[in-house]
């Protein structure tokens, strides 16, 4: 039997409650003791069409998806057919066969079906079809051995405000499922267990609530949006909760005037941030402009997604990068960083906001759709480790009138700032070059100075970035590059690598930019072969690397870019086509953690 290592898909419609339910097994294997990771796949629409969620729980942090699916829990037979494949040997499916019936061409023979009219019960034997989830639940928990007393506090938790009723109703759903299991499925165990371990101090939290949170705790008081998945929850988390602490959130008519509010409230004091995605980013492109050539420091947050266009709304990609980096006309100074997990989605935000106010500039959060709506276990943040820093804002007593120069050259490139209302502070803040006192103009020497002014804070910020951190082997052979959610895979990719005899070494970056040229030099140095990990087709940090390092026979770019995240098998047969390795098998599951990042600098 496997015990503590499971991979579960429930899929279905649109609509029908699959996602709700993912959610309370996700907190159900948390309870238990097990590190869990989820990842939705759902259509752009309401209603309709297929989806799937996938929770992944285990003795260890795994930060994504395994190679296989364990145990499938289909509402229909559209979810076998598209996901029967991805079934490991030995799994089982439970599939609601009231309506449909599973064909030949669905069925494997190393696979187990438990075949359940869910639809059926709910309807018939309960009174309330819409508990078909709920019995579902109870079917999974009796065949992997869930603890009851646990999934009955979270069933009661999840209804409790729709009344004493319809928390009956789906306590009664959940011994529905377990006594069908009992009297249908007694001599046919599933061959997976789970046993309960110490709920240790720990949350489930999802990538863009870790983002909202991060943003709270550095102090932002203001935040302007327009709704655009996946970016939306996080406009959302910060109503919900940014006024109980004075904070202002505005729906705005369009990303348009979002970016430029987020600007005026910067330029009026007030840490200030947005969220969307790549679509809302391209409008918001001529902002950022504005932002960084005025000096004013706003934090935006891009969750990617599959482009061009309005591309797949709800699926993942790392395609926007170069856009983040190179978008714009001209050349304006901005910083670019990446979290890796949930846990470095809140401090590296928090990071973000310091680095925004003390260098002056536009810095982004580069998430993706596999991260920012994914729930992870994580460790309580450390509200302790918060540091504000407003670099040069001016506080204490007046300014001397006429000699305050908001744009002074200085060694650093920053220059004192001082914010509408204080006392000898007025000055000029044009979109059109200017000298540093704020007085537009043209003249050919101070263009050329006051571009080397702000561009020289891409170099006198470097010592506050946060730094790559290298997992694993450092005099490895074998080496990796990657950023984002390939975080996790990567680094279950090692162990596993690992165990076969092929050591191996993983640079994550977090700062994307500035590019760390030093630190990719540094790691790259004596590496046989160099493997870049991204979601996207062109390769887009590969290509980066190549600007520090000019070519390499010896780097090799493992790509995917269908919308959906890495397995770790992926990474692993895309090494052994080009590195021998001593042991012939690479083990399906790692007993070792897979390595941890420690928080942002």
């Amino acid at each position: 039997m496997i015990v503590n290592d499971i991979e579960v898909l429930f899929g279905g419609q649109a609509g029908d409650g699959s996602l709700t339910t993912g959610d309370l097994i996700a907190t159900v294997f948390k309870r238990m003791g097990l590190d869990v990771y989820t990842f939705k796949d759902f259509p752009s629409r309401i209603r309709g069409g297929h989806t799937n969620y996938i929770i992944r729980a285990g003795e260890h942090p795994h930060y994504g998806v395994a190679d296989y699916v364990d145990a499938m829990v289909a509402f229909d037979l559209e979810c076998v057919e598209k996901h029967v494949d991805e079934m490991r040997p030995g799994g089982f499916i439970i599939f609601d066969n009231t309506s449909e019936q599973l064909t030949e061409a669905v069925r494997r023979a190393d696979v187990t079906y438990y075949e359940v009219p869910l639809a059926k019960i709910a309807k018939e034997d309960l009174g309330l079809e819409l508990v078909r989830n709920t019995i579902s639940l109870g079917v999974l928990s009796q065949l992997t051995g869930m603890d009851p007393a646990i999934v009955r506090s979270l069933v009661t938790r999840q209804y409790e405000r729709k009344g004493e009723k319809v928390v009956a109703q789906n306590i009664g759903a959940v011994e529905a499922g377990e006594n069908y299991v009992k009297e249908h499925f007694a001599s046919t165990p599933s061959g997976y267990g789970l046993r309960a371990r110490p709920d240790v101090d720990r949350l489930i939290m999802m990538g863009n609530d870790a983002i909202g949170y991060g943003a709270l705790a550095a102090g932002c008081r203001f935040m302007a949006g327009y709704p655009i998945t996946p970016a939306t929850d996080i406009l959302e988390w910060m109503a919900k909760h940014a006024p109980k602490y004075g904070g202002v959130v505005v729906q705005a008519e369009d990303e348009l005037a979002a970016i430029n509010m987020v600007i005026g409230a910067a330029f009026a004091g007030v840490r200030a941030m947005t969220a969307t995605s790549g679509p809302g980013q391209a409008l918001m492109t001529e902002g950022i402009g504005l932002a960084a050539v005025t000096e004013t420091p706003i934090v935006v947050v891009e969750c990617a997604r599959a482009g061009p266009s309005t591309g797949m709304p709800t699926k993942t990609e790392q395609s926007n990068l170069n856009h983040l980096i190179f978008s714009g006309h001209g050349e304006v100074p901005r910083v670019v960083l990446a979290p890796g997990s949930v846990e470095e989605s809140f401090y590296l935000t928090v990071g973000a906001f310091n680095l925004a106010e003390k260098y002056q500039v536009p810095v982004f959060i580069l998430s993706e759709q596999a991260m920012c709506q994914s729930k992870e276990t994580t460790p309580r943040l450390d509200l302790s480790a918060v540091r504000v820093d407003r670099g040069k804002l001016h506080r204490n007593g007046p300014l001397t009138f006429g000699e305050y120069k908001r744009y002074e050259f200085t060694q650093d490139g920053v220059s004192p700032r001082a914010i509408p209302g204080t006392e000898g502070g007025m000055h000029l803040v044009p979109g059109s070059e200017h000298n540093d006192a704020g007085v537009i103009t043209e003249d050919a020497r101070n263009r050329v100075r006051i571009m080397d002014k702000r561009m020289h804070k891409l170099v006198s910020m470097r010592p506050d970035l946060p730094k790559a951190i290298v997992h694993g082997d450092r005099s490895a052979g074998v080496a990796f590059i990657g950023y984002g959610s390939n975080r996790g895979p990567i680094g279950e990719a090692q162990d596993r690598l690992a165990a076969a005899g092929v050591p191996s070494r993983f640079l994550q970056l977090r700062t994307l930019w500035p590019f760390p040229e030093e630190e990719v030099r540094d790691f790259l140095a004596g590496a046989q072969h160099i493997f870049v990990v991204e979601n996207n087709m062109t390769g887009q940090v590969e290509r980066l690397v190549r600007y520090v390092t000019g070519p390499m026979p010896n780097m090799h770019r493992v790509l995917k870019y269908s919308g959906r995240p890495f397995r770790p098998i992926e990474i692993i047969e895309a090494v052994l086509e080009v590195v021998p390795h001593s042991n012939g098998v690479v083990p399906d599951r790692t007993s070792q953690p897979v390595h941890s990042a420690a928080p942002a600098s």
